[in-house]
């Protein structure tokens, strides 16, 4: 009898390079989502969905969020359920600790499908899921306009507790693509009792359609809120919905809104040189202002979100660099940090950073450091601002011993429990 077994190694050891060989393909495609076209991702799924589960994981993942965004018109979501609907079944129907259940039905809810909305839904509204496979649950049920998505959200937004601006953060930026009145009867009700660092968020979020921002502008009108609490690049992105009837109302509430730098902002900086020099500060309070207000798109000594640059080593050479980045935002602007807003055919309104841009996405990052996605077809213009992504006016969001204990903190060349931590330089006048 023929032996067999040298042959069965070489059989297996081709087999494994052949996995190997696949698990790099599907890991390069899967992170450069830029250039990778939905056949492509949708080819190799099916190559490595029965060989590889890490590899299938990355593919479901990509795919995913791809659709999520925007990138599949109808007529393609119908052929990729055709191609994947039986595997995805087959994945759905076995055990529940299947490794790919969650991110399978992710996919397949995206096309309805009953058993798979029903994981997704549950996964939403569980509290030990992970956090990102919540996000994308509930971007999933917003996709497919499941009416069940905002009973989900509305515990969640009213959730207290150490990790409850987490999970408020995650219910915002899923919002963000949701559409109908009841989305922003829901934020305004929850605002009150939102954490301090998801507010700025909220308020965000309801300046991108218009039948939103008119709700939110009704409330400040009905002295339940603040003006105070829209800065005035998201008054600006108002009048860039181009409704008449909310541009009649911003004027009516704050006035004209400048679309150029202030002049006047030099004199305002030497009053807030005098006022923080005048005014002791306490950095440690300043932690928590810099988290609400600054935190939201800068880093500095590894707290807060990279939209801007990170200010642990940049923008902080002096006190007067400082205390010009802060009140004069767009006296000097960098080339990469030139604002982009972008309005869609279906009327949302997104400013941001350019993060990305080609012939089938934009990307901007927005307040909060999240990336959000625009499909090319769905854009139906952009403009580049004149003006910082970073609002002027500061000062009138702030009392004024916040401001001063603000500047503590960021006036420090190290977090202030560094007992070695100085004062740039030029922060106290010198004698």
């Amino acid at each position: 009898m023929t032996n067999i077994r040298p042959c069965l190694i070489r059989v297996s050891s081709v087999a494994t390079a052949l996995v190997v060989a696949l698990a790099s393909a599907a890991a390069s495609i899967a992170d450069d989502t830029s250039t990778t076209d939905l056949s492509s991702l949708v080819g190799l799924l099916e190559l490595v969905i029965e060989a590889d589960a890490d590899s299938a994981k990355q593919c479901l993942q990509t795919l995913g969020a791809k659709i999520r965004s925007g990138e599949a018109d109808g007529e393609t979501l119908a052929e990729l359920k055709k191609r994947l609907a039986a595997p995805l079944a087959k994945i759905l129907g076995g055990k529940g600790d299947e490794p790919l259940a969650a991110d399978a039905a992710l996919v397949a809810a995206l096309w309805k499908d009953a058993a798979a909305l029903q994981r997704v839904r549950t996964i939403a509204a569980d509290s030990q899921a992970a956090s990102e496979h919540r996000k994308h649950a509930l971007e999933t049920l917003i996709f497919t306009e499941d009416p069940a998505v905002l009973k989900i959200v509305q515990p969640l937004l009213a959730a207290s507790g150490k990790s409850a601006g987490d999970q408020q953060r995650m219910v915002l930026a899923a919002l963000s693509r949701a559409e109908g009145p009841a989305v922003a009867r829901l934020v305004l009700s929850a605002y009150p009792k939102l954490a301090a660092e998801s507010q700025p968020l909220a308020i965000e979020l309801l300046t991108q359609r218009a039948e939103w921002s008119k709700q939110l502008v009704a409330e400040v009108a009905a002295g339940r809120l603040q003006p105070g609490i829209l800065n005035v690049n998201q008054l600006r992105q108002l009048h860039s919905l181009e409704d008449k009837e909310l541009s009649a109302a911003v004027a009516k509430h704050w006035g004209t809104v400048r679309t150029a730098r202030d002049p006047a902002r030099e004199a305002l900086v030497a009053e807030m040189k005098k006022l923080i020099r005048a005014t002791p500060g306490d950095p440690h309070r300043g932690i928590a202002v810099f988290t609400k207000l600054c935190g939201q798109c800068h880093k500095l000594h590894g707290q807060g979100q990279e939209v801007g640059p990170d200010i642990t080593s940049n923008g902080r050479a002096s006190f007067e660099q400082l205390l010009s980045n802060v009140f004069d935002p767009s006296l000097v602007i960098g080339a990469s940090y030139q604002a982009r807003t972008v309005r869609t055919i279906d009327g949302r309104v997104i400013s941001g950073l350019l993060a990305e841009d080609n012939e089938e996405r934009i990307v901007l990052k927005v307040q909060g450091g999240k990336l959000e996605t625009i499909a090319r077809e769905d854009v139906e213009a952009i403009k580049v601002s004149e003006l910082s992504l970073m609002p002027e006016g500061i000062e009138k969001q702030l009392q004024p011993q916040e401001i001063a204990d603000l500047f503590a903190f960021i006036a420090l060349d190290k977090h202030p429990d560094d007992k070695t931590s100085r004062l740039i330089p030029g922060t106290r006048e010198e004698r």
